[in-house]
């Protein structure tokens, strides 16, 4: 018999301007985050992820990121609910790209920004957005937040409020609202099949890619990089300035904007090194490259990448290859890779949908997104199509 899910009667909601003004275990607690060896709880829902931006200064008034997050409360002061969320003036570092709709905006004589996003900054890792107590009801609380939400909109006369790499049951609710608009993306993720070892994966892909991959995997091991695999306790402060120094190498490569500062990664280390995996690349002993992954019980997150030479293949065996073999290794039923990546389909990673939605204050301007959204997720969908024909996998 299934237990009824709690529908409390009197509830009321408020807006913390600190992810410190909410109690970590009360945060967590919604999170349905777990810090012990079962790795239980997505890291990047957790008060420790968000700390680590917030202490950091990563997420601040100065960067653009200020943090609104919207709580709801039942009667007696036990929090149930939460829906991290920021006031911004500009859309960096979110992996959703909404100049379509800012262009639109200011065309028509508006101002698009301030608007509220409710997101995990500078991660494109789609899952709950609405943190929800066990046992409470996921409507009841993410309608509550959402009407929370169009209040803290109006309050602050913002253009718009969007909801980003928000995952399919809680889009569903959250669409049953008419005012919400449906975003789709795609990524590329791979999953475990119950493989065995990284040659049973390889057993079921076409007899072309499986050749290329061993190619690959070949000329890095004559290129004499070494891999080396560091976790939990084997993870020491160094690695956060050697690391920094990669992810600074792809920042200037791709000429972005450094999101993190060295505080963000000497932090994260400090808070959620039981999470960490750091894939590094070695030659004559010396840290060449390095991919940085964060883990919970069925994922592994690829994050950042970078490196301060240039190796042929390096880089899909540092985030490619080991990712996926350090997966089958534990027993994970999927790796995450971030955002983008067509490459990445014959290493084994096929495309995903990603889902966001946007609510938007004029009601002429939401008519005209509506119709664009419409016609977008109509090519995504002949786009993800068309790439699921490009699959390296055996036709069974």
């Amino acid at each position: 018999m299934n237990k009824i899910e709690k529908e409390p009667s009197h509830t009321y909601t408020s807006v913390a301007e600190s992810v410190f003004q909410v109690e970590r275990s009360a945060w967590n607690s919604c999170a349905n985050f777990i810090d012990d060896n079962r790795n239980i709880g997505n890291p990047f829902l957790s008060h420790e992820f968000f700390s680590c931006l917030e202490e950091s200064g990563s997420v601040s008034k100065e960067t653009g990121w200020i943090s609104q997050h919207i709580l709801l409360f039942e009667e007696g002061n036990s929090l149930i609910g939460i829906l991290p969320n920021y006031l911004k003036n500009h859309s960096w570092g979110e992996y959703i790209f909404d100049q379509v709709f800012a262009n639109a905006w200011e065309n028509a004589g508006g101002k698009y920004y301030p608007k509220l996003l409710s997101a995990i900054p500078f991660s494109p890792v789609a899952g709950e957005r609405f943190l929800i107590k066990k046992g409470y009801n996921r409507k009841f609380v993410i309608e509550k937040l959402l009407a929370a939400l169009e209040d803290l909109k109006k309050f602050y006369k913002v253009s718009s409020a969007h909801i980003n790499f928000i995952n399919e049951p809680q889009l569903k609710i959250a669409l049953k609202n008419k005012f919400w608009f449906e975003r789709n993306n795609i990524q590329f993720h791979w999953s475990n099949q119950n493989y065995e070892n990284f040659e049973h994966f390889l057993s079921k892909l076409s007899s072309s890619k499986r050749k290329t991959i061993r190619r690959e995997r070949k000329e890095i091991h004559k290129s004499s990089v070494l891999i080396d695999i560091v976790k939990n306790d084997e993870i020491k402060n160094y690695h956060s300035k050697i690391f920094y120094n990669f992810y600074l190498s792809t920042i200037e490569k791709k000429w972005g904007g450094v999101y993190l500062n060295q505080k963000f990664w000497d932090l994260l280390i400090q808070y959620l090194k039981n999470r960490i995996v750091f894939i590094f690349s070695k030659q004559d002993g010396e840290f060449i490259g390095g991919a940085i992954n964060l883990v919970d019980q069925s994922t592994i997150y690829g994050r950042n990448w970078g490196s301060i030479k240039d190796i042929k293949f390096m880089h899909f065996e540092v985030c490619y290859y080991q990712a996926i073999e350090y997966a089958i290794m534990n027993n994970l039923k999927k790796v995450e890779a971030g955002a983008q990546g067509f490459h990445k389909i014959q290493r084994g990673y096929l495309p995903t949908k990603t889902y966001s939605i946007h609510n938007f204050s004029n009601n002429n301007l939401s008519l005209a997104v509506q119709k664009f959204l419409n016609s977008e997720r109509t090519q995504i969908g002949k786009e993800l199509d068309l790439l699921m024909t490009k699959s390296p996998y055996k036709l069974l």
